[in-house]
Order: structure tokens, then sequence, then C-alpha cells
């Protein structure tokens, strides 16, 4: 029987990744994948597209639909993170299972909060750029506070 193949937010394993350089690093989901047998392969859309430490975003609804803006300068970062996404799936066709950090706009599988333009909260059951791909191409997806 083959090892499942799980792709992994980076800050989990321990890489300062994180927009604000923070370590989010959550050993016991590691172990726990370890112990299962499974390969892991990291990504990390953000810092890929804008590098470390960078502004932070949020997922907002706009009337063009959801997007990935950043909290203060509402920079557009939507189209590279999904760009990244898809080149990362495409590359990586035997991924079988995706372990997003809880909460993240890019990879959230069902915590990422969403906001309405004038910064209201409106949902915090969300998926987040990265882990809605994840998810469109049928793979199973869990924050890593839910493995």
């Amino acid at each position: 029987m083959m090892a499942k193949k799980a792709a992994v937010s980076a800050c989990l394993l321990g890489r300062n990744c994180r927009y604000n350089g923070e370590i989010k690093e959550n050993k016991e989901a590691i172990e726990k994948l370890k112990r299962a047998g499974c390969e892991i392969v990291e990504f990390c859309p953000e810092e890929a597209c804008f590098g470390t430490p960078r502004e932070a975003m949020d997922l907002t609804l706009t009337p063009e639909g959801v997007k990935a803006l950043t909290k203060f300068t509402k920079e557009d970062r939507t189209t590279p993170v999904a760009d990244y996404a898809e080149t990362f799936f495409t590359q990586n066709p035997d991924i079988d299972l995706f372990v997003g950090k809880a909460r993240s706009p890019s990879c959230g599988v069902r915590t990422a909060r969403l906001y309405d333009e004038e910064g209201n909260l409106i949902s915090e059951k969300e998926s987040g750029i990265m882990a809605a791909e994840a998810k469109v191409r049928g793979i199973e997806a869990v924050d890593d506070e839910n493995l």
C-alpha cells in the first residue's frame, strides 16, 4: 500500500514564512502525518509570491467576488496566489491530502475569515485561495488544527 502524499503549509513545518515572520510550527500535526507514513510536500504561496515579511491579507467580499486583499493598502493578491496553487497542483498531480494553516487566507480549509469591504467579519468558515483549489481538484483537505 502506498503512503499518502500530503501537501503541507510550510509554516507548519517550522519554516519562517508567515507574513510577520512568526513561527507557527505544528509539531503534533507533522508527527501525526509522519506516523501515518505520509510523504510531505511543503508549499507557501504567499512567501513564493510576495516574500517574507509582507503585508497581511484578508479574504474580502467585493462586487467581483472573493478577493485576497492586503490589509492596509488593499492590493489585490488573488491572482498570484491562485496561479501558484494551480501550478503547484499541476506539478504535483499525486497529492492526495492538503493540510493548510487554519485561518490563513491562502491555506485555511474551513477556517479562513471573510470580511466585507468595510472590514466587518462576514464568516469564519471559508476556504483560502489555495485550499479552494485543492478542494476543486477533489483533494482531501483539512486545517492543521483538525488533523
